[in-house]
């Protein structure tokens, strides 16, 4: 959805003649390897404060810069806790929310109630309840406060995703969706074969398990949700485990939804070589989502690193596209999917987020509807695999939101 900004033309002409100012929670890897740069390089962004309760984060991926040399680097105060940083004088826009999985609710909750806009890095959370109680709160601070709340799977911005969005939940071109084959295979084993990465490998909390399925599936899953319109209400799944770290490395499932339509999953971080690295001929992630519905199918499929690999198809039984058809094959003639290039000033979704820190009129590629639905289904997932049975989507068949109302 485009989210379109309810402000007046002074107001909004003051608040293009400013940055974004922005607090970056967490300074961890992805942090330090992604936001913190993208921001700095970002013409309409500020940095204005990093929060780390750790003044030397570690990682088992690559050596990380002390919070002392973070301020320095980006010329920010440091605080240990988001509750220090609230109570100082300085004046937020939005929270970019980059710490552990099991902090995610704490502190997308105190954002919203401080009436900040949020960008969350995946998984919204790996607790469906709090998942659902974060969306009855992003639901509320939308229809309140005109707040933003993201969720920064990057795919979902892309203009590929957009125009597949567009084609099948939107103006419904494939009909009914009946049937989802999607399947995600990476070279992702230095990351969830070695169990010195924790927090990709080892659960914490009241998490089910943790590997390949939250660390990638969900990637794909809030792809497939966002673009079907679909919510899921049981999962029946199994895993293989890393013997190493603990991790999932492959998964299998099949998901079913509200609406009566089914999802056949594949994951697998078993591809030889490095996802992250395009060069010795490395193609990186395959990606796959074909969509089945009463009048015709859309595929989307190729390597994400491989533009040419693959582009966004559509076929109807009753023959023939529209002009409007064409146009969103044309704007997706290209095959991509996560946004992770290092350089320039971030994914679409952290530029999405700066719009909406600024009052602009922005893409919600994933919100807290798609967190939700993605939460509930790897949840069940995780205990299916467990319990080799059938699970039904945690809290309940009906959560979900609908028109901006949470049910539960």
């Amino acid at each position: 959805a485009t989210i379109l900004p309810q402000c007046h033309t002074s107001a909004c002409l003051i608040m293009s003649q400013r940055k974004a100012r922005i607090a970056v929670l967490g300074a961890g890897w992805w942090s330090q390897g992604w936001h913190l740069p993208h921001l700095s390089r970002h013409s309409e962004a500020e940095i204005v404060a990093i929060v780390e309760p750790n003044p030397h984060p570690r990682s088992a991926i690559n050596e990380l810069e002390s919070t002392a040399a973070l301020g320095e680097r980006y010329g920010c105060p440091v605080f240990s806790s988001l509750a220090d940083a609230l109570a100082s004088p300085l004046r937020l826009d939005g929270l970019l929310v980059c710490t552990s999985h099991a902090s995610h609710f704490e502190l997308g909750i105190a954002g919203l109630r401080a009436g900040l806009h949020v960008l969350m890095e995946k998984p919204m959370t790996t607790d469906p309840e709090e998942a659902l109680g974060l969306a009855a709160a992003a639901a509320a601070a939308e229809r309140d406060q005109g707040l933003a709340f993201l969720i920064n799977n990057t795919a979902n911005y892309r203009a590929q995703s957009r125009a597949a969005a567009a084609l099948v939940r939107e103006r419904r071109r494939v009909g009914r969706v009946q049937h989802v084959q999607c399947c995600m295979h990476s070279a992702l084993l230095w990351l969830f074969d070695d169990p010195s990465n924790e927090g990709w490998t080892r659960s914490t909390g009241r998490m089910s398990g943790n590997g390949f399925g939250w660390g990638q599936l969900s990637h794909l899953l809030a792809f497939v949700f966002h673009v079907g319109g679909l919510c899921p209400t049981h999962a029946f799944a199994h895993t293989t485990l890393s013997e190493r770290s603990g991790a999932d490395l492959s998964v299998a499932a099949v998901i079913t939804c509200s609406n009566g339509a089914s999802i056949a999953l594949s994951g697998s971080a078993a591809v030889p070589g490095n996802a992250h690295e395009a060069a010795g001929g490395q193609l990186g992630k395959y990606v796959s989502a074909r969509f089945f519905g009463d009048e015709g199918m859309a595929v989307y499929e190729g390597y994400d690193q491989q533009p040419d690999s693959g582009r966004l198809q559509l076929s109807r039984r009753a023959g023939g596209l529209d002009a409007d058809d064409e146009a969103a094959l044309a704007s997706a003639a290209s095959f991509a999917f996560e946004n992770y290039d290092q350089a320039g000033t971030g994914p679409e979704s952290l530029c999405s987020f700066v719009d909406a820190c600024l009052g602009r009129e922005h893409y919600v590629g994933a919100g807290a509807e798609v967190g939700l639905a993605v939460v509930r289904a790897i949840d069940a997932m995780y205990r299916s695999a467990r319990s080799g049975r059938l699970e039904a989507c945690a809290p309940g068949e009906g959560a979900g939101i609908v028109g901006g109302e949470v049910l539960g």
